[in-house]
């Protein structure tokens, strides 16, 4: 078992390994470049240090060409022709031939490649370390980061009852603290969802509220919640943790849409198409909640500028919420405890990045939980009234949480 475990971490941190190495030998390299050196195809000036050697813009855009569009060419004469400033663009074959004589590396291609990938898929973060001083954030980081990754696993299934949900016998999370079965859990889900998998708004609620409760599970308090606090806790936060994580994960580089894993777009503009493809002209789910996502919680903060930190302790703090009316007084006190550590350790955090603003910025963070929890509502009352006129079909785990709402608490 040891053996085995042994060697599916090693699978699980080569790319890793191989990305940072990557990465440091790029700095070094950098660091070697002198400003005025010659480029060593074609002896123009070189613009900096390009798959391994200092090489010019069209030197470095030629090979880069050349590798990524896989082409070749032959040389009229006998493949040894001049290549310099003046003479370059005579003969491609032997460029390229003198590229690589050079020393210009494809593996250094096929690594940016694979890093554009990740970030176009936006799951650039899971090969990050954030680290900290505080082993609270930490943690809360290492959650996030296994977050995201059961998010976009095709093995990660949706519950299909709360009750199942809850059953803490089963915590796709497994221990977070423990750094050899969060490798191994990462790995369990490691097989990504097909992007061709035909999706919808109602199964990206089920599934977010899926790994919601695997998250939740996975927290030390939660465990020691009686099965009943349990529920009413996770029912009582468990939309206003939705709406804030559909706003925070969509890219950055996008304020007026929510995006999904798979690239399922809600856009502010209901005549634009919503859909993952990019051809499909039918629109689905719940188009107010979406404008209401976007104009309440994902517009402030990127006008904000959330960061990750801020992010997971806001994700805790609005979930450890002493004031749902329905818990016990132990089930209270404990989570009201835990609240207190949260809410310390992010006024911690914003001393620690700018001791002058951080009373403004703890304030306008947490003035965010406001326009989180009413965009919520708004999802509830909209999901509730739709299935009562069978306007469309939510997923069952959807609606079983958004019904039991009213039974466990209010605003």
């Amino acid at each position: 078992m040891y053996f085995v475990l042994s060697q599916s971490m090693l699978a699980f941190e080569s790319p890793i390994a191989e990305s940072s190495y990557s990465r440091q030998k790029a700095k070094d390299l950098a660091k070697k470049f002198t400003p005025g050196e010659l480029c060593t195809v074609c002896g123009d000036v070189a613009s900096g240090i390009h798959y391994s050697v200092a090489a010019c813009n069209g030197c470095k855009t030629f090979f880069r060409r050349v590798v990524l569009e896989n082409r070749t060419y032959s040389c009229k004469n006998n493949g040894d022709c001049i290549i310099d400033k003046s003479m370059r663009c005579s003969c491609r074959h032997c460029r390229y031939k003198k590229c690589i004589i050079a020393g210009m590396d494809r593996a250094e291609l096929s690594m940016e490649r694979r890093r554009k990938r990740k970030k176009l898929n936006g799951i650039e973060g899971l090969e990050e370390r954030y680290e900290t001083t505080n082993p609270l954030i930490n943690l809360l980081l290492h959650k996030e980061k296994l977050y995201q990754k059961l998010l976009h696993s095709s093995a990660m299934t949706i519950h299909t009852s709360l009750r199942e949900a809850l059953d803490m016998s089963q915590i796709a999370f497994n221990d977070t603290n423990n750094k050899i079965l969060l490798q191994y859990c990462l790995l369990q889900y490691d097989d990504r969802m097909d992007p061709k998998y035909p999706t919808n708004f109602s199964y990206w609620r089920a599934k977010i509220l899926t790994v919601l409760v695997e998250w939740a599970k996975s927290f030390e308090v939660f465990s020691h919640l009686q099965p009943e606090d349990q529920k009413r806790l996770f029912i009582h936060t468990a939309f206003s943790n939705l709406v804030l994580a559909e706003a925070f994960h969509t890219p950055e580089k996008y304020n007026d849409r929510i995006v999904f894993p798979d690239g399922l777009c809600g856009f502010r503009n209901v005549a634009q198409t919503v859909s993952s493809d990019g051809v499909s002209t039918k629109t689905y789910g719940l188009t107010p909640t979406v404008v209401a996502v976007i104009n309440d919680v994902l517009v402030p903060i990127r006008r904000m500028r959330l960061t990750k930190v801020e992010y997971v302790l806001l994700q805790a703090i609005i979930f450890f919420d002493p004031d749902c009316l329905s818990l016990t007084k132990h089930g209270s006190q404990l989570i009201a405890a835990k609240r207190r550590r949260l809410l310390h350790a992010l006024q911690d955090w914003l001393q620690q990045q700018n001791k002058h603003e951080a009373a403004g910025r703890f304030a306008e963070i947490l003035l965010r939980i406001c326009n989180v929890q009413k965009v919520a509502a708004f999802k509830r009352e909209t999901l509730c009234t739709i299935e009562t006129f069978e306007l469309m079909q939510p997923h069952p785990f959807t609606m079983e949480i958004s019904k039991s709402y009213p039974d466990f608490s209010y605003f």
